[in-house]
């Protein structure tokens, strides 16, 4: 009879340990409480090889996609799209997100020779009222390599909007446009 009483006993207070660990409103319980920033984010990350390939995004293990990164097919994809997500409450005005390209000898890509922003030279991108997130077009230009297997690569940084910051984790995108 004592074992009994001892399991109960055990169970109950295990119940009551469990039940004490849980938030008070498990609706609140998942939202987010940090700051408002701006991040980039691979969409095409996690679809399945022959979505992807449809799409003209390369799955070849040396093109392998990362949150921030992913290779295009220059001569299959007509139009490349990179999302910006707002990370944070919603805003009921238009939130004008600034980004620039970077430069260096790894960023061989050339705008107006491998590739264009729609529209032509932008440098901003906006998400609307009360959404959420925006994306930027890059239109690859094909045959712009003149070799099967080429790469060129685009470097995108976030610099933010007005009064937010860029995620310090997510704010620069790499984009490999490959023949």
């Amino acid at each position: 009879m004592k074992k009994i009483i001892s399991y109960i006993t055990l169970i109950l207070v295990t119940c009551a340990v469990i039940t004490g660990c849980m938030p008070e409103k498990a609706d609140t319980a998942l939202e987010y409480k940090g700051p408002t920033v701006l991040e980039f984010k691979n969409f095409t990350l996690g679809q399945g090889t022959t979505q992807l390939a449809g799409k003209g995004v390369s799955t070849a293990t040396a093109d392998a996609q990362t949150d921030s990164t992913h290779t295009v097919m220059l001569n299959t994809r007509g139009t490349d799209s990179i999302l910006v997500q707002l990370v944070g409450p919603q805003s009921t005005s238009p939130i004008v997100v600034n980004y620039s390209v970077r430069s260096g000898a790894a960023y061989t890509a050339v705008e107006g020779t491998h590739y264009n922003f729609i529209p032509t030279g932008a440098r901003t991108v906006t998400i609307a009222p009360n959404t959420s997130s925006a994306y930027i077009l890059i239109s690859p230009i094909p045959n712009s390599l003149p070799t099967v297997g080429n790469t060129v690569l685009i470097g995108i940084d976030l610099l933010g909007a007005s009064g937010i910051a860029p995620s310090a984790n997510f704010k620069v995108f790499l984009d490999k446009l490959k023949r």
